[in-house]
């Protein structure tokens, strides 16, 4: 899985099981701070050998309370060596990011990752094969039971039977549009016309859920309709057009059983019967200090990839109905243009010349870019 979707979960699960002691209690208990200076590594690494490419990230872990804007990055020295000695050097990035790319790597070789951080600390993974990986059969979608939304799922197979664990990791990209478009501005109390087109964008956002399926328990090495993600009724992801690229890798047996109690682990808290949260420590560890626990996963294989688009007219009638932005409209005289803030303007109003503009208050009334999104169109949206 992608460091920046699963990183904020291997820092903080550590600290879910004081969530379950707070909620979980039949009479309200206020533990004490932690004020204790936590210094867990946590580890997201992955060599994708089909782009030749390996990328980690080197965090902390950190209380639930703890701001999410702290720096978490560790700075090491950061490389993936193979089963005869042979060292690749990963490169610093900032923030705790290393990556290597092309890394020459082979199907018929093991790997391990090391790591050494500034303060002379030393870590491994177990050596690790390099999986292949079946293709994406198809990405589907259809209607929710109640017609709430729609729900995205993932079909694949391996004939082969060599892969029949997988985790998915998908990145979502949408167009939609503001609620009327700016064609002037005000600028310094003149009225000019707006050359930028600010009535359509685009936004892409990488998936933060952790999707791990397996066919162990099936009559055939297929997986049918596994469920993504769902888009409800009204979103503005499909307002106009939406792309979802999916990923799809093999795992081990042991690296599914990381991520399936990881996810247990992390989503499935709040309630007295839920499960207790266990120990998850991937298959990292210190060659410092055996007694030190060290979080998070380091694999590597085939990654494939299928894109599927969602326009608006392809769902079901009863679920195109296109976000409405709650928009005020008025106009500002040509008097007092000169004595208004600069802002956007819909259009001129008056006949044969004009005696004001129209402008529209409120989020994502003029301006696209208000929700986030980029005027910038994405090359594969074509």
């Amino acid at each position: 899985m992608e460091s920046r979707n699963v990183i904020g979960y291997l820092n903080t699960w550590i600290y879910a099981i004081l969530l379950i002691v707070v909620t979980g209690c039949l009479e309200p208990y206020n533990p004490p701070e932690i004020t204790d200076d936590i210094d867990i590594l946590v580890v997201d690494g992955f060599i994708n050998s089909s782009d030749q490419v390996a990328t980690v990230r080197l965090t902390k872990a950190v209380p639930l309370s703890a701001d999410s804007d702290d720096d978490l990055g560790v700075n090491a020295i950061v490389e993936v060596e193979d089963e005869n000695g042979n060292i690749q050097t990963l490169n610093a990035e900032g923030n705790g990011h290393y990556s290597l790319s092309p890394i020459q790597v082979t199907a018929e070789s093991k790997y391990r990752l090391s790591i050494v951080r500034n303060d002379s600390k030393r870590y491994y993974s177990g050596f690790i094969s390099l999986l292949s990986c079946p293709p994406i059969d198809s990405i589907s979608f259809k209607a929710s039971p109640r017609s709430e939304g729609i729900e995205i799922f993932v079909n694949t197979h391996d004939d082969s039977d060599q892969s029949k664990y997988f985790q998915w990791t998908y990145d979502e990209t949408w167009e939609y549009t503001s609620r009327y478009g700016a064609n002037y501005k005000i600028v310094n109390g003149s009225v000019v016309h707006q050359e930028l087109p600010l009535g359509r964008c685009w936004i892409s956002k990488p998936s933060s859920e952790i999707l791990v399926g397996s066919s162990t328990l099936l009559a055939s090495n297929t997986i049918r309709e596994f469920p993504l993600t769902f888009i409800p009724v009204r979103s503005q992801k499909v307002s106009v057009r939406y792309s979802i690229l999916v990923q799809q890798r093999s795992l081990s047996q042991e690296a599914y059983e990381f991520w399936a109690e990881l996810k247990k682990s992390t989503e499935s808290l709040g309630s007295l019967f839920d499960p207790m949260p266990s120990q998850v420590l991937g298959n990292m560890y210190s060659a410092s200090d055996t007694s030190e626990p060290v979080l998070g996963y380091f694999s590597g294989g085939e990654v494939t990839s299928k894109r599927m688009f969602i326009r608006l007219r392809d769902l079901p009638p009863e679920l195109r109905l296109p976000p409405v932005p709650p928009c005020a409209v008025d106009s500002i005289i040509l008097e007092d243009i000169s004595r208004t803030p600069d802002t956007y303007l819909i259009s001129a109003y008056g006949t044969p010349f004009p005696i004001g503009y129209y402008r529209a208050l409120g989020k994502n009334c003029m301006d696209c870019r208000d929700d986030g999104g980029s005027i910038v169109r994405p090359d594969f949206f074509n």
